[in-house]
């Protein structure tokens, strides 16, 4: 009867012992993918700065058409993807990196790459350029500054960054618009980066906002007969 008893004893403790080493593996393997997921997100966004290669494209009859239709198809995939994962058809685990957020609504890599479209198509270089910029790299210094430094810290860092990307872009147009075009363009991206939405997200916000407000300010200056677009900064391979 007592080792009976101790038997049981014994496999109880061995059973509690090996459910505490599963969880403690467990809980390593996890914060293990979400720091690769982390990382991964970050890369991703510093890797969207390659997308500028877009401007290098040759001036041709069939590749500006390409232009145009390319990345709308693209675009177009993505919202098929992100849509079907929503409904349930795909197992949100099959995908990497997705915060937990964005199991009930569209990933933000859908808004990042809708916002480089809506750029490429519809607003010029001289805009679009640092806009792209500012989602490729002054997001992820901020996100990262944040956990170190403090919100403020963070988004005063991203906004001298922000400000670099539109200097470097703009630095052929007239004194006064050197001066308003970065301040208004990094306030439009750190406002966008640091105002959260339930329906869209950052990823989106830090690229539009920035490039509406330039584009009010580029098109209220045309109506009184000033162009502020300085020449562009990226010409078509020949």
């Amino acid at each position: 009867m007592f080792f009976s008893k101790m038997t049981a004893s014994d496999a109880f403790k061995l059973t509690k012992k090996k459910m505490t080493e599963y969880q403690t593996e467990f809980l390593e393997r996890m914060n293990a993918i979400e720091v690769d997921a982390h990382w991964f997100r970050r890369v991703f966004h510093t890797f969207a700065a390659s997308f500028l290669f877009y401007y290098l494209l040759p001036d041709e009859k069939w590749i500006n058409i390409l232009k145009i239709i390319l990345p709308i198809i693209i675009v177009l995939c993505i919202v098929i993807v992100e849509y079907r994962r929503i409904r349930g058809y795909f197992d949100h685990q099959r995908f990497f990196c997705f915060r937990q957020y964005e199991k009930k609504r569209p990933a933000s890599y859908l808004y990042f790459g809708a916002a480089v479209l809506l750029l490429f198509l519809l607003f010029p270089q001289q805009i679009a350029i640092p806009c792209i910029l500012c989602a490729s790299f002054s997001d992820p210094i901020i996100g990262e500054s944040r956990y170190y430094l403090g919100k403020k810290r963070a988004y005063a860092i991203g906004f001298i960054i922000s400000v670099f990307f539109f200097l470097v872009t703009w630095f052929r147009a007239d004194w006064w618009v050197l001066i308003l075009v970065p301040l208004l363009g990094a306030t439009g991206a750190v406002m966008g980066e640091a105002k959260k939405f339930t329906l869209v997200d950052d990823d989106f916000m830090i690229q539009m906002l920035p490039a509406i407000l330039l584009l009010l300010m580029w098109q209220g200056c045309v109506v009184l007969g000033v162009n502020i677009l300085p020449p562009k900064m990226i010409l078509p391979l020949s």
